[in-house]
């Protein structure tokens, strides 16, 4: 009877209306997407927690599918928004802004990853850096409506560590909050932003056109060309950036958990794809549920888990154990609240198995577990096992071993606090193509 009730809930799950899927597992918001060194780089601010954030992580993807974590050894939990160019000089720069005085600061460090180190503070807030092609320097935009210049000769003491210019943008800005981001096509300077308020579903992208960054930006619309819509579960967007990818135009912003939406605590980084007329407005903003359409994806591996029957030792009804296993990096299996849950995996038949990716609510909270295989669901083998020491999910997120087998176990014993339950966005199981 208990199997029957795991297996109802699996397939009322598949049935259920989904919202958009987001680009990575968790709380993250205010994705600013660059492309450098052949991969991309999704600077967030880590989102989850009532009265602060998260630690500081950088997600990477060679592809846009396939996303790794690192985490940034910055001591900072409110650490907000953070933009990142690589300068003239191969460093690489990172300006964040901070959540009590709510101003920007800029880091610089050699490597995306660190170790990064602070250089100066800046007079503005929600800083998002730029660098204009046609100049080819590197400017700034902040929510105070400022263009920012910095020190762009890279022979000076001062490169990138002082801002020699603040100039107020011109043009009419409607509902204009924060979160500004410019980018450049065909000719055309764009300044999108965040309208409304975070915390509140009304919250929304706007956008306006320039000739150049200094001159007068017009909106071709009052409307904004992304907010709520509850047809497709997505609330409060907001908070952008803009990447071209094979001459097509993405939008990364947030949106609201849609399980607790109006939040500005709970945020998903999600995506859309930007369609322009003749004349180069944006005329159509389309969410999409991750760039695998595209065929970028340059991953060897399939994930043997995927929709597969799952079963587990306990269970919150909002978050089925199917959750876990649904391809979606919102939705999660929630154990009820203790210690020694488990979730099992049937992958139908015996697999060759070459990764097991486990994607815990938090990637910055610390968790002891196992994970075993089996081939008849009776004896067990250890395939990786954290129950010495507990380490944080981002450290063990990936497992790496060769075996043979039908059943996979996370076996989790404790999750960092005694008050929270054990929860899992996804789980992976990768095998060679």
């Amino acid at each position: 009877m208990q199997r029957l009730l795991y297996i109802l809930l699996l397939l009322f799950a598949a049935l259920a209306v989904s919202a958009q899927n987001p680009i990575v597992p968790g709380y993250f918001a205010d994705p600013s997407i660059r492309y450098m060194d052949g991969k991309y780089y999704l600077s967030i601010t880590s989102d989850g927690y009532e009265d602060h954030n998260g630690e500081p992580f950088l997600w990477v993807s060679e592809d846009l599918v396939n996303w790794d974590i690192h985490y940034l050894d910055i001591n900072d939990r409110f650490f907000w928004a953070p933009s990142m160019l690589k300068g003239d000089n191969g460093k690489y720069y990172m300006v964040h802004q901070q959540g009590v005085d709510y101003l920007a600061y800029m880091m610089e460090a050699d490597s995306p990853f660190g170790p990064w180190k602070e250089t100066f503070q800046i007079k503005d807030f929600d800083v998002e850096l730029f660098r204009d092609p046609v100049s080819n320097q590197i400017l700034g935009v902040g929510s105070w409506k400022n263009l920012l210049t910095f020190d762009n000769d890279v022979n000076s003491p001062t490169y990138m560590r002082k801002v020699i210019s603040s100039e107020p943008l011109e043009g009419d800005f409607t509902d204009f909050t924060e979160g500004p981001y410019l980018f450049f096509k065909d000719k055309k300077y764009y300044l999108v932003w965040a309208g409304g308020h975070c915390w509140l579903d009304t919250y929304n992208v706007r956008y306006a056109m320039a000739d150049a960054p200094r001159k007068t930006y017009h909106e071709p619309t009052p409307d904004p060309i992304l907010d709520t819509t509850p047809e497709k579960k997505i609330f409060g967007p907001g908070h952008s950036s803009v990447i071209e990818v094979n001459g097509r135009w993405f939008l990364f912003y947030h949106r609201q958990d849609q399980q607790r939406y109006p939040t500005c605590n709970y945020r998903f980084s999600s995506a859309a794809e930007l369609f322009f007329n003749p004349q180069g407005e944006i005329v159509k903003v389309e969410p999409i549920d991750d760039f695998s359409s595209l065929g970028l994806s340059k991953s060897p591996y399939r994930n043997l888990a995927l929709n597969k029957t799952v079963t587990t030792n306990s269970l919150e009804s909002d978050y089925p154990p199917a959750g876990a296993v649904d391809g979606r990096n919102d939705s999660r299996w929630q154990a009820q609240l203790g210690e020694d849950k488990w979730i099992n995996i049937d992958l139908g038949k015996e697999e060759a198995i070459s990764k097991v990716q486990v994607d815990f609510e938090y990637f910055d909270k610390y968790y002891l577990y196992k994970i075993e295989y089996s081939n008849d669901n009776d004896e067990w083998s250890v395939y990786a096992d954290y129950s010495k020491r507990a380490r944080k999910a981002y450290e063990t997120r990936v497992s790496e071993k060769e075996v043979s087998a039908r059943y996979i176990r996370i076996n989790v014993i404790r999750a960092e606090a005694k008050s929270a339950p054990i929860s899992i966005w996804e789980i992976k199981v990768l095998s060679q193509s």
